[in-house]
């Protein structure tokens, strides 16, 4: 607990740290660019700029509170209102004042945003420690000539990156806890691959293949799900102990997957055909879809608290600006008007929790259900040998 503590304060700290440093060199680089022309530009008004960038982050940190690999995208995210600032005044300071040096500091800014971003990552997971083992915080690992992959989480072993490491949320497998038969590093001793299967929005799932090179490999046995992943040997090791440590005490479903079970938590029409909008949201790639179009109707739904918010602050800091935006005359606020947007704020986050907040956790729980479960499902399979190959497995 206490390590897993420190391992989340060094990566805020270090996101922190990211979003700063980007503010402040665009600060910088908008002083300079202003000393030749405008009035440049503060970090109270660059700030107030990336408080959208900011409230997403820190939303996508707390959703991802476990899944640490994520973070540094998050820390990009925190750092994308400053870089892209700075870029801007840099081009500006470049092409229109002959300062080719601005140029210089911007790219170099976002080459240590990125760099920062990386080392969040690996203060997070690195290294595996018996405390790490021992918490509840996503450990990822390298696979072996592969761009796949390996992740430990609280819950389940999870294979992703298996169409592309940009995407990695395309084309997930898992293999939660509950349906863990066994999990052992054997050694392969001829090239062989191994088939695996993901959801796509119909009841035929597609098939994913990958090449299992000779060598060490974890051949997991799962209810629905049989892998066979080439891993160094230190890696498989530390597999093997993290997933003995966190499935410790888990009781294996024994009873079948029912079908109609299936077919309610898929979300898979009957019709056993896509939709027009599951067409057009690239419904064969479903275990990375999102719906990004809650966001919309979450963003409008918190408008009046915004707005509430505002007018609060703009009083309290006395910004003649911002009270202006807000409708603030004369440093007096209308009472009236303020019971009218409280009364709508408190609406309004009903309505947010009803058919936004609700809707999305249980979209993401089908989506969970569906890393694991891609197809409804049939008769038992062979667990004698490695999946897709045809051969026995090398027995230890």
């Amino acid at each position: 607990m206490t390590e897993s503590f420190a391992r989340r304060a060094a990566g805020l700290l270090l996101i922190a740290l990211t979003a700063a440093l980007a503010l402040i060199v665009a600060a910088r680089l908008a002083a300079w660019a202003a000393a030749a022309s405008a009035q440049p530009l503060g970090i109270g008004e660059l700030a107030v700029g990336g408080v959208a960038f900011w409230a997403v982050t820190i939303s996508g940190l707390w959703w991802h509170r476990r899944r640490m690999p994520m973070w540094r995208v998050w820390a990009r995210w925190a750092a994308f209102p400053g870089v892209f600032i700075a870029l801007v005044e840099s081009v500006q300071l470049a092409v229109g004042h002959g300062k080719p040096l601005a140029l210089a500091v911007a790219i170099g800014l976002a080459v240590v945003c990125w760099t920062l971003g990386e080392a969040v990552l690996l203060v997070t997971t690195r290294p595996v420690t018996a405390g790490l083992l021992a918490s509840n915080l996503e450990i990822p690992f390298a696979t072996r000539r592969l761009k796949a992959r390996l992740c430990v989480r609280d819950d389940r072993l999870v294979l992703d990156s298996l169409v592309s490491r940009l995407k990695r949320s395309r084309d997930v497998i898992a293999v939660p806890w509950t349906t863990l038969r066994s999990i052992e590093l054997i050694d392969v001793d001829q090239e062989m691959v191994c088939q695996v299967v993901v959801f796509t929005g119909l009841p035929q799932g597609t098939t994913r293949e990958f090449d299992v090179t000779p060598g060490p490999a974890l051949h997991v046995v799962g209810t629905a799900r049989e892998l066979l992943v080439p891993v160094t040997e230190e890696v498989g090791r530390a597999v093997l102990r993290a997933v003995e440590i966190r499935s410790a005490g888990v009781e294996i479903e024994e009873k079948a997957l029912a079908d109609d079970r299936w077919w309610r938590r898929s979300g898979v029409r009957k019709t056993d055909a896509l939709s027009v909008a599951e067409g057009r949201s690239g419904a064969h790639h479903r275990t990375d879809y999102r719906p990004y179009k809650m966001a919309l109707v979450g963003a409008f739904l918190l408008m009046p608290l915004v707005v509430l918010a505002g007018t609060v602050l703009s009083l309290a800091a006395g910004s003649a600006k911002w009270q202006k935006q807000f409708l603030v005359f004369g440093g007096t606020i209308n009472p009236g008007w303020i019971a009218t947007l409280g009364v709508a704020s408190v609406g309004f986050l009903f309505l947010l929790h009803r058919f936004v907040i609700k809707p999305f956790f249980r979209f993401m729980e089908g989506q969970n259900f569906i890393e694991a479960f891609p197809e409804p499902p049939g008769p038992p399979k062979n667990t004698g040998t490695v999946p897709g190959s045809g051969k026995k497995r090398k027995k230890r």
